[in-house]
C-alpha cells in the first residue's frame, strides 16, 4: 500500500488538504518549528519535502506523518481513505521494455520478473511474521528488497561489462577524442574513472546472453524496446559509489563521429527497474576523502568532473542541470561548494534555481569567455 500512495499522491495534493500553499518557491513553513521565514522545501518533480531548518526531509508519507504527530501505519490508513488508494497485487507481466500491457495500471502494481516472484512472497512473509506487520507493510519492505537485489545485479553486470570491453581494447579514435585537445584527459584520468569504449554491440549483446539471465539482462537498463541503449553512444561513463559500478552514461561516438545528428550527445540506461535514476552525483566516493567545510566543486558534466580532479581541484559531478539530485543534498551540503556550470542561458539559470537549495550562501565560478571548465583548463595548458 506504501507503493501505491507514493505513486498516486501527490505531495501537493496533501498540502491542499491541510491547507497549506507553498509560495512561489515552493517554500513553506517548517512543520517541526515556529518560524517567521519558510524554510521547508516542496519538491513536487519527486514528490518529497527537506526542512532546512532541522535536517529532516522525506517524502509525501512522511510528511503526512510528522505533521499530524501520528505513526507510519496510521498515516497509511487516513491516506488511503482520504484520497481513495486500494490495494493493488504484484504483477509479472511485463514486456522487454517493462511496460505494462494496455489493460493494466502500471503505477499501482509491485512490477515482479517471474525470477523474483518467489523470493517477493517468502520475504513478505518473514517480515509480516517476524516484525508482526500487516501484509500491506511488509509487502512493501518485501518489494523494497527487490530493488536492492537489482541493484547488485546491476552493479555485477556493469563490472562484468566494464572488464569485458577492456579486454577488447579502448577504440584508437575514442582515446585520442579524450586526450586531445578538446578533452584533455590524461592516461592516468581515463584509467581513475574507468572510462571505456564499447567496441562491438553485437559481441557485448553475445556476451550479455551467454553470461547473464533473460531477468538479469532485463533488469541491467541496457535495452529499451528491445534496441541496445549504447548502439551510437559507445563512450562509456561508469558511476562508482563505494567502489563499485552502479550507473552507466554513454556519449555518442559512432565510427569516429562525436557531434550527432538525430540524437543526444549523452544517453543513460533505461529505468525499467526503478533504480537507475540519473539524479545522483558523479564521483561522489570523493566526499569520503573531504572534511568538513573543505572546497569542493559542483560542475555540470562528467568530464568536467575528471579534468577538475585532474587539475588537483576537489570536485563532484552531475549529468545536467535538469538532473541535480536534490534529495542526496545532505552529501554535500557541509563543504564550502563552488557552483561551476556552463555559461550557457540554462547553466546560469540552474545556478540561481540550485544555489536556493543550499541553507548557506554559496560560491559560484563565472565562466567570461570560456563555455565551461573543459575548455578553461585546456585553454591554460
Amino acid at each position: 500500500m506504501i507503493i501505491q500512495i507514493k505513486n498516486n499522491v501527490s505531495i501537493l495534493q496533501v498540502l491542499s488538504y491541510l491547507g497549506l500553499k507553498p509560495n512561489g518557491s515552493n517554500f513553506i513553513n517548517s512543520i517541526y518549528k515556529d518560524e517567521k521565514t519558510p524554510s521547508l522545501k516542496i519538491y513536487p518533480e519527486t514528490n518529497t519535502f527537506f526542512c532546512f531548518a532541522t535536517d529532516q526531509g522525506g517524502d509525501v508519507i512522511k510528511f503526512y506523518s510528522d505533521y499530524n504527530r501520528i505513526d507510519t501505519k496510521q498515516t497509511i490508513k487516513e491516506l488511503s481513505e482520504i484520497f481513495s488508494i486500494k490495494k493493488y497485487p504484484y504483477s509479472n507481466d511485463l514486456s522487454v521494455s517493462g511496460e505494462a500491457k494496455s489493460n493494466r495500471q502500471p503505477e499501482q502494481k509491485y512490477f515482479l520478473l517471474q525470477s523474483e516472484k518467489e523470493l517477493f512472497d517468502e520475504r513478505a512473509a518473514i517480515v509480516e511474521f517476524d516484525g508482526n506487520e500487516d501484509q500491506q507493510t511488509a509487502e512493501s519492505l518485501a518489494f523494497n528488497q527487490i530493488l536492492e537485489n537489482r541493484k547488485e545485479i546491476q552493479s555485477k553486470i556493469y563490472e562484468a561489462v566494464y572488464k569485458f570491453s577492456l579486454s577488447k581494447g579502448f577504440d584508437e579514435a575514442a582515446y585520442k577524442y579524450l586526450t586531445g585537445k578538446n578533452r584533455g584527459l590524461t592516461e592516468k584520468s581515463i584509467n581513475d574513472f574507468r572510462l571505456f569504449t564499447i567496441n562491438g554491440v553485437k559481441e557485448i549483446i553475445e556476451f550479455l546472453k551467454d553470461n547473464f539471465s533473460r531477468d538479469e539482462i532485463k533488469i541491467s537498463g541496457f535495452f529499451k524496446n528491445k534496441y541496445f541503449i549504447f548502439t551510437k553512444h559507445r563512450l562509456i561513463i561508469p558511476y562508482i559509489e563505494n567502489g563499485k559500478i552502479v550507473y552507466l552514461r554513454g556519449r555518442y561516438f559512432y565510427k569516429g563521429n562525436i557531434e550527432p545528428e538525430n540524437f543526444g550527445k549523452y544517453i543513460g540506461l533505461n529505468n525499467w527497474s526503478l533504480t537507475l535514476s540519473p539524479k545522483r552525483f558523479y564521483n561522489s566516493d570523493l566526499l569520503k576523502e573531504l572534511i568538513p567545510y573543505e572546497d569542493l566543486i559542483i560542475t555540470e558534466g562528467e568530464f568536467d568532473c575528471i579534468i577538475t580532479n585532474q587539475i588537483g581541484y576537489k570536485a563532484v559531478g552531475i549529468s545536467g542541470v535538469s538532473n541535480f539530485p536534490e534529495q542526496k543534498i545532505k552529501q554535500v551540503k557541509n563543504y564550502n561548494i563552488h557552483l561551476a556550470f556552463d555559461s550557457d542561458e540554462a547553466g546560469q539559470k540552474a545556478i540561481k534555481k540550485i544555489s536556493h537549495l543550499f541553507d548557506k550562501p554559496i560560491k559560484v565560478i563565472k565562466l567570461k569567455v570560456h563555455k565551461d571548465l573543459t575548455e578553461l583548463f585546456n585553454a591554460e595548458q
